[in-house]
């Protein structure tokens, strides 16, 4: 945990403080009168003469306890620097209450180590003498405050003169004509419109919406010029919100999380009797498992069903249980595009409307080690594909292209650290939750989505238990998790064999024959996932692949009115029973079923 206090900032507050006590050491000893190594009439020894010092055989008690304060300053400096960079590491608040107590009891700490080992060295120690050393302490101590003050305002004059006759053509705040703001170059167009802003991309989309810039031609010299955007301020105007995290996390990314040596079995009992005993939650442990299991397969799992059944409860919790991050986002009917999730550029404010979503993206990039989850409640309220597509689109990248434009930056301007030619990444950190109730009110969800999502049906209410035994919370960071599912996919006694995929083979012929549902690598690719991972929690092969089965392929059935369905829907019954035997596929059945009712 040591190497969070090593930022940039906190090297140079470190580095300021020991050449502090460098020259509060140098300052004492120009002031002890005894001394030998420097002429008792030195510059500083008149200085301090000119502010009414007299001058003090210090010896060497008060010197020894001169030199352990300038090496406790130190230390204090390099205390609190890891203090605070410990507190935003786990999430609290830097200037909290209870922060601050930590810090004031840091420097009373480092106060009367410094001054009272001093004393200590040299006891028994005479009344006189004691107030001998501390007169000389605090003598030195304001001669050294005044003296390190004059220095870093004249350096500091100085560097910053250098700094911006060298930068003295660049735009910048400080040379901007009020009247005629430096204007950013403007941009060069390419053959193809589209390919400039991107558009045709699901991650490149340059606003067109309520609040984006305007994109126009110069018809004579082929140059685009973005309206609003080429005038942008400091990026703590444009981007307040992201700006302040940089500043609160100083540049820095905390790499890695101490996680809990738990295993998914482990994982998923815990987190159930965990529901149950601190929020009377009650869920069957294999609905725990898919939830759990899911995330191996996919970033994105939608959790639907009868209301009051735990659905939005379940993320929260787990996200609770595992100590991560978790935004819950209940979702508006007029949602119609990603500006309703990641914000949008105003052209009239000339600043990016910073959506709570976007800020804690953000803020994971900062965090990529703490997992995040995103609950999208009741997420069928509005059409799923417009406002969530280029999400889904993108996460069928690879993991390096996980990435959402926001809005086309110009060259001068500086973005925030975490934004890179304006495109916000997404961790692979980041888990997306939606629930979704079927009812008249609700949009129905297309295959484009199931398909990219693992789902899990909330048909029933569970029983209540009871969990007599503690249940306390856990910590698993990204890498433990992503460690755990690593290694049950690994494991070969757990994967999926050539007779389960010869079993799986006849069903999906027969569904493709009978219902012309064909099943692509995706969700193939989705079954392999998901099953040794289910097992390794615990469960069994045959219930993971009757649940796949029953969302991925049967589901799909739904909504056929042939002449010919029933029929081949009872045929299927049938094949299930003669592939894994009679009620072994449960879920595939029940579905079967209610799809045949309801012709």
């Amino acid at each position: 945990m040591f190497h969070t206090v090593i930022t940039r900032k906190n090297l140079i507050n470190l580095s300021l403080s020991v050449f502090y006590s460098l020259l509060l050491a140098f300052v004492g000893l120009c002031l002890d009168a005894e001394t030998t190594f420097v002429n008792k009439n030195n510059p500083i020894a008149a200085l301090g003469s000119l502010f009414g010092f007299s001058a003090i055989d210090a010896g060497t008690s008060a010197f020894i306890c001169l030199l352990l304060v300038a090496f406790y300053i130190s230390v204090m400096v390099l205390a609190l620097s890891y203090e605070k960079r410990y507190a935003i590491v786990n999430g609290h608040k830097p200037y909290s209450f209870k922060m601050i107590s930590v810090y004031t009891a840091t420097v009373i700490l480092c106060v009367a180590l410094s001054y009272g080992l001093g004393l200590l060295i040299h006891a028994p120690i005479a009344a006189a003498e004691v107030a001998l050393i501390s007169r000389f302490i605090w003598q030195a101590i304001l001669l050294t405050t005044i003296i390190y003050t004059v220095l870093f305002v004249a350096i500091g004059s100085v560097v910053m003169l250098v700094f911006n006759l060298i930068l003295v053509d660049k735009p910048y705040k400080f040379f901007k004509d009020a009247e005629n703001p430096v204007i950013g170059d403007e941009i060069e167009a390419s053959a193809d419109l589209n390919g400039s802003f991107d558009m045709g991309s699901p991650q490149g989309d340059f606003f067109a919406s309520e609040g984006s810039a305007a994109a126009s031609v110069n018809s004579e010299g082929g140059e685009v010029v973005i309206s609003g955007a080429e005038q942008l301020d400091d990026r703590e105007k444009v981007f307040p919100a992201l700006s302040k995290i940089d500043v609160e996390y100083e540049g820095f990314i905390n790499e890695v999380i101490e996680s809990s040596d738990i295993t998914l079995e482990e994982l998923c009992d815990g987190f159930r009797k965990y529901l149950a005993r601190e929020h009377k939650l009650y869920f069957d442990i294999d609905v725990i498992r898919f939830f759990v299991s899911g995330f191996a397969a996919s970033h994105f799992e939608i959790l639907e069903g009868l209301s009051g059944t735990g659905k939005s409860s379940l993320p929260r919790y787990f996200a609770k249980y595992v100590n991560a991050d978790v935004l819950f986002m209940p979702v508006q009917a007029t949602w119609r595009d990603k500006t309703n999730i990641i914000g949008f550029f105003n052209e009239f404010s000339k600043t990016y409307n910073e959506s709570e979503f976007l800020e804690k993206l953000y803020l994971a990039a900062y965090n990529p080690d703490r997992l995040q989850f995103f609950v999208l409640d009741e997420m069928n309220i509005s059409r799923v594909e417009y406002y969530f597509a280029d999400l889904l689109s993108v996460l069928e990248y690879p993991k390096d292209e996980w990435k959402i434009k926001l809005m086309q930056m110009p060259h001068s301007f500086v973005p925030p650290m975490q934004l890179e030619d304006g495109f916000i990444k997404i961790p692979d950190s980041s888990y997306f939750v939606g629930t979704a109730n079927k009812d008249d009110s609700t949009f129905t969800i297309t295959d484009k989505v199931y398909d990219r999502a693992i789902t899990i049906d909330f048909t029933e209410n569970n029983r209540a238990f009871e969990v007599k035994e503690e249940t306390p919370t856990v910590t698993v960071s990204n890498t433990a998790f992503k460690a755990m599912m690593d290694e049950a996919r690994g494991d070969v006694d757990l994967a999926l064999t050539d007779s389960d995929r010869e079993k799986m083979s006849k069903i999906f012929d027969y569904v493709n024959d009978k219902f012309d549902i064909a099943v692509g690598n995706r969700i193939l690719n989705q079954i392999e996932n998901v099953v040794p991972v289910f097992c390794k929690a615990g469960g069994d092969k045959e219930v993971a692949i009757d649940f796949m089965l029953s969302k991925k392929l049967v589901a799909k059935i739904e909504g056929r009115f042939e002449e010919h369905v029933k029929d081949s829907l009872l045929g299927l019954l049938s094949l299930l029973e003669r592939v894994y035997g009679a009620s072994v596929m449960k879920r595939t059945e029940k579905v079967i079923k209610t799809i045949i009712k309801s012709l």
